[in-house]
């Protein structure tokens, strides 16, 4: 269990392992190059910069990083800075993608290309990584950015893909709450009946060792006291490692809210593709950012 992201740094610098090399695609953009720099300075990666040669040194330079190890690969103005990282992917040249001075749409396009982007899978989807004031540990979210309103079948790849994640980050049982609006069943709201269908799912260990409870709320997911006033009987209750929200509006609200509270750490990327995504909110803060970094790191390889 990670109490916040400090014990998660911690974790990534005391297993000796090698930087990882973070491409960004379109770098000619200061938050990012800062943002990837500032990982460097603290012993995340090594930045592998896509842009114009000249116009990516020069920005580097102004910004007081000239001193700093980088490489720097020449983009042409007219070549999209995602398809020379996808290349940098697949020669072993790069761990994982941060977005840079570019349209989330011409990120994405080169990258799902079937024929030569890096979704062998099929299937992407967004993972958050939150440290809330008042929650015990480090909380995980499913999608708040990628697929509005995921039917059952993608929920389940959601829950798969997420759970993947946080073995990777050393959780032995994953503990996913299917959030809806109440703990019980009901006709009417679609989203209770797809939490009780994942629930058994997980029952028969179609996602391995990962747990589902659902349909579970939110004070129940995350407050033991909330259990016992409900008498809402689960071994899972108040320790889930993460929710699962029913659309992306759900979660993209949520994270909003819990952004406004400076004492809240939040991190995201888009996962299943071959490598991690980095691909924050242009409104994202460079503590997002550089989180969002480490958790790259920590996912990638």
């Amino acid at each position: 269990m990670y109490q916040n992201f400090e014990t998660l740094k911690n974790a990534l610098l005391d297993g000796n392992t090698t930087r990882k090399r973070i491409i960004v695609a379109g770098a000619v953009d200061e938050h990012a190059l800062e943002a990837a720099f500032l990982a460097q300075e603290k012993g995340y990666v090594t930045p592998v910069l896509v842009g114009d040669e000249r116009e990516v040194a020069r920005l580097v330079e102004r910004l007081g990083f000239g001193n700093a190890a980088c490489e720097i690969v020449h983009c042409d103005a007219a070549v999209n800075p995602s398809s020379v990282a996808v290349r940098l992917v697949h020669e072993g040249r790069g761990d994982f993608i941060l977005k840079g001075k570019m349209e989330t749409k011409d990120l994405l396009k080169p990258i799902l290309n079937k024929e030569s982007g890096l979704n062998d899978k099929g299937f992407i989807t967004h993972f958050g990584l939150m440290q809330l004031k008042g929650y015990h540990k480090l909380l995980a979210m499913s999608d708040s950015a990628v697929i509005p309103y995921p039917s059952l079948q993608e929920k389940a790849m959601i829950v798969k893909i997420c759970t993947e994640m946080l073995r990777r980050l050393n959780y032995e049982k994953p503990v996913v709450g299917a959030l809806c609006a109440a703990e019980t069943v009901n006709q009417k709201m679609p989203e209770t009946v797809d939490a009780e269908s994942l629930q058994a799912m997980a029952d028969k260990g179609e996602f391995g060792s990962a747990a589902v409870v659902g349909p579970i709320s939110f004070d129940l997911a995350t407050r033991k006291d909330a259990a016992v006033i409900k008498d809402y009987d689960s071994p899972y209750a108040g320790e889930v490692d993460m929710l699962l929200v029913p659309n992306l509006v759900t979660g993209n609200v949520m994270s909003k809210i819990w952004n406004s509270e400076e004492e809240n750490i939040l991190a995201g990327c888009l996962v299943g593709a071959n490598v991690p995504i980095a691909l924050t909110s242009r409104s994202a803060s460079m503590n997002e950012k550089l989180h969002s970094i480490l958790l790259c790191s920590l996912l990638s390889g």
